[in-house]
């Protein structure tokens, strides 16, 4: 989670289809994880075969920086990740508690049970709230639309669709509509010269 996340990820990028087989030519692995500049004292990694924008799987770099000392570094979880489970570098990067490549079902049912277990609505969380929430987060926070859309990997301005914009400025901005001056004079449209007839 805290990779998808920070990588602006969505669930087929990182999970399988239940009757998909793993190919880590295609899905990511333990090889498709890069600690730079060494696997002791990373800053950031390098990840990912293959993306939701490149269809012809020639491959998509996605840097994802740590985060030191804050419970989110996705960094420092795929480190643990790493040390504990060792793995060879064909290996799915993520698995299950079958020891298969996780799949989109088993991830999002994790999810939800998390969700749950916070007393949270389930039904709002889908495959796509990891890269929509990065996407809303970075937006919150002054993140351009350029930027946005580079993290993100969008080719078009479909990640605008993403962006969720709270409430409180929903309400704010409904509200100033109340309250804006007019201007002095009354809008007129421009008046177009006389273009005589040709007939």
């Amino acid at each position: 989670m805290k990779l998808a996340f920070a990588a602006f990820l969505c669930c087929r990028e990182f999970t399988l289809d239940s009757k998909e087989k793993f190919d880590p030519s295609r899905h990511l692995s333990r090889g498709s994880i890069q600690f730079l500049p060494n696997v002791s004292s990373p800053t950031h990694v390098l990840s990912i075969p293959s993306s939701k924008t490149d269809p012809f799987r020639k491959g998509v770099s996605i840097v994802v920086t740590a985060a030191p000392g804050t419970s989110t570094c996705p960094v420092a979880a795929l480190r643990y990740l790493f040390e504990a489970l060792p793995a060879d570098v064909n290996s799915p990067l993520f698995v299950g508690e079958d020891g298969q490549a996780l799949t989109r079902t088993s991830f999002i049912a994790c999810v939800k049970s998390a969700i749950a277990r916070l007393g949270l609505d389930t039904s709002k969380y889908s495959g796509h709230s990891f890269g929509r929430g990065a996407a809303t987060t970075a937006g919150a926070v002054g993140y351009s639309d350029y930027e946005i859309q580079q993290l993100g990997r969008w080719r078009s301005d479909a990640y605008r669709l993403y962006i969720d914009v709270p409430r409180e400025r929903v309400l704010q901005v409904s509200n100033c509509l109340h309250w804006v001056q007019p201007p002095a004079q009354p809008f007129e449209p421009p008046v177009l010269p006389f273009a005589p007839s040709m007939a």
